[in-house]
């Protein structure tokens, strides 16, 4: 009776083995062909559609834009070409400084922020500071005066860090305007330390050692997890809207982490935390003669209805919510005599006439999104005294 089982235990092993190592091979064929279309129609790596080696190390934010960078970058969403001067300034031309001693003749803007004061995903002629210095002049903002754009965005980069920059570095630049972008909530933390740091090849490595998080953003490189995710938030978006609409817990996938939000209220910690950091900045503006304005703008949930069921996935539960928190939070600062502006409503009315302001995989701007983005400061400036 044993030699009559035996044989049939080893073909059934011998099938499992089998049947794994097959789908194992079909998995690595799947994987194979849809980096090659990934390849065709991107023109470059699923792994630098977000990871780039365009950083080095800054001794007071941590990190910043890799000096004298020339970087093409390719997404199946855009093509971008990045130029970076010597002193870390995103510029139109690798050609291009700017000298700590102000021209007399020179109205000097310096912007702060991250990816989205950068202008990722566009060439510089048509990311945000492009625009703005090209409608500042039209518009005779500084009168007689050349307009001149320092464009310090860095990618990834939080307010606070780079606000230790600008303490050191950035004010010696002596700007007449300091404008400092704030994306997704205004609840921004008050942590000094870089969160990030640069590894030997130019690559943005986190701090945090939090396993969960590198395992994926390892993941979100296959092939198969990204088209796969394509493909469930277009297909079963009411079905995730029912199943996490009710989550708690952070937002991911937004560049940086955002707590969920309750009723604006001054006296909450979060609320206290931030404004810290933004009396912090506008006191270091005024210390050198400059104007402030802080600029805050949502993520793309609160722009185009179609990218709600994604970002639900993310963790989004009560858009209206973090819509009015942010609203109130900057008639906040206005009220502590700290300039800011709501570019949402802005954003709005350019999306209602069939505008992606935002790329749909990608979270930043199309060059529709900063062009609306531009004109909405300038507005802010021109229609004021």
């Amino acid at each position: 009776m044993e030699r009559a089982i035996r044989p049939v235990s080893r073909s059934a092993f011998s099938r499992f083995w089998r049947g794994l190592f097959y789908l194992a091979f079909l998995s690595v064929c799947v994987e194979v062909g849809l980096q090659a279309f990934y390849w065709v129609t991107a023109g470059d790596f699923l792994f630098r559609r977000v990871g780039l080696p365009i950083y080095a190390r800054e001794p007071h934010a941590g990190f910043g834009n890799r000096p004298g960078l020339s970087f093409d970058h390719r997404t199946n969403e855009f093509h971008a070409h990045y130029y970076i001067n010597q002193a870390g300034f995103r510029v139109p031309s690798l050609d291009l400084e700017y000298t700590l001693a102000k021209p007399s003749n020179t109205y000097r803007v310096m912007i702060l922020g991250p990816s989205f004061a950068f202008g990722w995903g566009v060439d510089y002629e048509l990311s945000f500071a492009g625009v703005l210095q090209q409608l500042l002049q039209e518009r005779g903002f500084a009168r007689e005066k050349k307009i001149e754009i320092i464009n310090a965005g860095i990618p990834a980069m939080p307010v606070r860090p780079q606000l230790a920059w600008f303490e050191r570095v950035g004010k010696d630049y002596m700007p007449d305007l300091v404008i400092q972008f704030v994306y997704g909530s205004m609840a921004i933390p008050n942590i000094p330390e870089p969160q990030a740091a640069v590894d030997e090849n130019g690559y943005l490595i986190s701090l945090k050692g939090d396993a969960r998080q590198h395992r994926r953003e390892t993941l979100k490189n296959l092939a198969t997890v990204f088209y796969g995710w394509v493909l469930w938030t277009k297909l079963n978006s009411p079905r995730s809207r029912a199943q996490l609409g009710e989550r708690g817990g952070p937002v991911l996938g937004a560049g940086r982490e955002m707590s969920a939000t309750t009723d604006f209220d001054p006296t909450q910690p979060a609320v206290r935390e931030a404004m810290y950091v933004y009396n912090k900045l506008a006191g270091i503006v005024q210390a050198v003669g400059a104007r402030l304005l802080v600029v805050y703008f949502p993520l793309s949930y609160a722009i185009h209805r179609e990218d709600e069921s994604r970002w639900r996935l993310l963790g989004i539960r009560d858009i209206q919510r973090q819509t009015d928190f942010d609203a109130a939070f900057v008639r906040h600062l206005n009220n502590c005599y700290i300039p800011s502006i709501d570019i949402s409503q802005q954003l709005r009315r350019s999306a209602e006439i069939n505008k992606r302001l935002y790329f749909w995989l990608d979270i930043h701007w199309t060059p529709a999104g900063n062009d609306t983005a531009a004109r909405a400061v300038v507005d802010y400036f021109t229609d004021r005294p």
